[in-house]
């Protein structure tokens, strides 16, 4: 059952109100270190000690009955926020990235640091207790300054939030362990990588707990906890956060089953006396929504929305393939709500949870629930555009690094051969970059290209102009037959915007043939591809995931992360290959 969820008493952010996102003295709230950290890491200490005594391989952690409330009871009312896969994106990103439908279905620019400032401040402003957490993938390469300060200005950009805890997801276990330890650490790794010119303010490190429910403990483990406990108001909140386990190549973090991890951590929870829980869920991406208050049935569909112990009384879901406001039944049959803010900093999920004082326990059918749209007709936070400024000219030096060059400027547009020659070179360099990882060809839309690539030296500020996404590399295995059925569903685009290919690759379109048949002689490798054989493509999220569109890519359950942004492979393609040539045509051949 699965319906959108209600928000009756909800105030969403109008852009006739001034945000008042400040505090006392016009200074963005940060946590005390005292609340979120001193007493949270002495009852986490307890809490680990339990996961390790308390709960036997094997015992049940799940609640009994719930316990009875008075419709004449009064209620105290947290206030939930959450922020999903922000990704660095201290601006707002360009394209879809960057951009949301409206209540009418039109798609209107969404997101960027300062919005989101001021629309968090307006949503705090409405309650009298909050708390902000984030889903995790918080840091990231969206914007240069993040990817080229180390992703320390996202740290600050939080603690300037006051983000309560933050989830950990694909990209802080790509950045690996001691990338983490270093966001929590004051200071910076070596001296130099504070030297800014001009300098930012001083990095103290995150104000805020990195959660990661399911990480196995160990000595040479990143620093991340298992829960964390806040004070919000007169309720102890509980807050988990799992991430779906994964290999890699850092072995900082290795994750358990997240169900019976979550299971544990709701023992320690309520042997601590914490009745009300908030699950943090780093998912994959299941739906194509745009809608921030629609409710996408695939949402209902994941395993962490199912089968997460019923004890947890709202769940916030990142990385999901796009916003959405829903409620589920938990294993108990009772309606939970289940949020997903979309990324990039686009909306923010607004849980109201309605406790009941005497008890902890959350009366759920009195739980309202939102996504509110970042909008851009909303005044921004001058303190946070400030910040943002700072960062930008703090990386600009090593945003002007040459990187490598390029022979002849090439172009992004069309040529009279239907193929768009930057749009090669993107492929080819995600082809060079994922080879290793088992990819046999390579597809890149011309849609993620914003300039042509100038002719001289090549610095990373260029190339991020060039293709500033910062879209995530995947893999998908297929069958020649299905490769083939993709080729056929993008040839309708040949010379308009369909899918570059890489270097290796060789095909006919036939206009002339029905829909659905007109791609022939279709080659990889030299060699005609064989219908039974099995081939790996590698390609943005644009072309692979449910949330951008009907690619027939997007469909398969062979997808997996190439652990690459798209920027990241063009850096090592023009820094490897030499001065970078416009490639001669002839890949697609079209017959009108």
């Amino acid at each position: 059952m699965q319906h959108p969820s209600p928000h009756p008493g909800a105030d969403p952010v109008s852009a006739d109100v001034d945000t008042g996102n400040t505090a006392a003295g016009g200074r963005l709230r940060t946590p005390s270190l005292r609340r979120t950290l001193i007493v949270t890491l002495a009852l986490l200490a307890v809490g680990v000690l339990l996961l390790a005594t308390a709960v036997a391989p094997g015992a049940d952690a799940r609640p009994g009955p719930s316990r009875s409330w008075s419709p004449a009871a009064e209620t105290e009312t947290v206030r939930i926020l959450g922020i999903g896969e922000f990704s660095g994106a201290l601006d707002r990103p360009v394209g879809f990235q960057g951009e949301l439908r409206d209540g009418s279905g039109n798609v209107r620019p969404a997101g960027g640091g300062a919005h989101l400032a001021a629309t968090i401040g307006k949503l705090r402003d409405q309650a009298d207790n909050s708390l902000l957490l984030a889903t995790g993938d918080a840091i990231g390469g969206t914007t240069p300054e993040a990817a080229l300060l180390d992703d320390r200005p996202t740290v600050q950009f939080f603690n300037r939030l006051g983000v309560d805890g933050v989830g950990v997801g694909k990209r802080e276990l790509e950045k690996g362990g001691t990338h983490l330890r270093s966001l929590v650490t004051p200071g910076c790794r070596t001296d130099e990588d504070c030297r800014t010119d001009p300098p930012l303010p001083p990095f103290h490190g995150a104000a805020f707990p990195f959660l990661a429910t399911n990480a196995v403990p160990s000595p040479d483990a990143a620093p991340t906890f298992p829960f964390s406990i806040h004070r919000v108001g007169d309720v102890r909140v509980g807050v988990v956060a799992l991430t779906p386990p994964r290999t890699g190549d850092d072995d900082s973090m290795q994750l358990s089953d997240p169900v019976r991890a979550l299971d544990e951590a709701v023992e320690a929870l309520r042997f601590l006396g914490v009745e009300t829980i908030v699950g943090l869920v780093h998912a994959h991406p299941v739906h194509g929504n745009l809608d921030p208050g629609a409710c996408p049935e695939e949402l209902g569909d994941l395993d962490v929305t199912r089968d997460l112990n019923p004890a947890v009384d709202a769940l916030v879901v990142g990385a999901s393939g796009g916003p959405a406001t829903c409620r589920f039944l938990d294993a108990e049959n009772d309606e939970r709500v289940v949020v997903a803010p979309a990324s990039h900093g686009r909306s923010v999920t607004v849980v109201d949870l309605a406790v009941d004082p005497a008890t902890g326990d959350v009366v759920r059918p009195l739980t309202a629930a939102f996504n509110q749209t970042v909008n851009l007709d909303i005044a921004p936070d001058a303190d946070t555009v400030e910040f943002i400024r700072q960062a930008k000219a703090a990386a600009a030096p090593a945003g002007r690094e040459v990187l490598g060059t390029a022979a002849t400027e090439i172009p992004r547009a069309m040529n009279a051969h239907g193929e768009s020659p930057l749009a090669d070179v993107i492929a080819d360099g995600q082809l060079a970059a994922a080879r290793d990882r088992g990819a046999d060809l390579a597809l890149s839309n011309p849609d993620s290209l914003r300039t042509d690539l100038p002719a001289g030296p090549l610095d990373y500020a260029t190339l991020h102009t060039v293709q500033p996404y910062g879209d995530r590399l995947y893999l998908v295995t297929l069958t020649g037959e299905e490769l083939h059925r993709a080729f056929d569903h993008f040839a309708d685009d040949i010379g308009d915007n369909g899918p570059a290919v890489s270097a290796n690759v060789r095909y006919t379109v036939d206009t002339r043939r029905p829909a659905g048949s007109r791609v022939t002689d279709l080659h990889v490798d030299g060699e005609p591809v064989d219908p039974a054989r099995e081939y790996t493509v590698v390609a943005n999220e644009f072309l692979t995931s449910p949330e951008f569109g009907g690619s027939p890519l997007a469909s398969l359950d062979t997808r997996r992360e190439a652990d690459l942004t798209d920027i990241e492979a063009l850096i090592r393609y023009v820094s490897q290959e030499g001065p970078i040539h416009a490639p001669e045509p002839g890949r697609v051949r079209v017959l009108r």
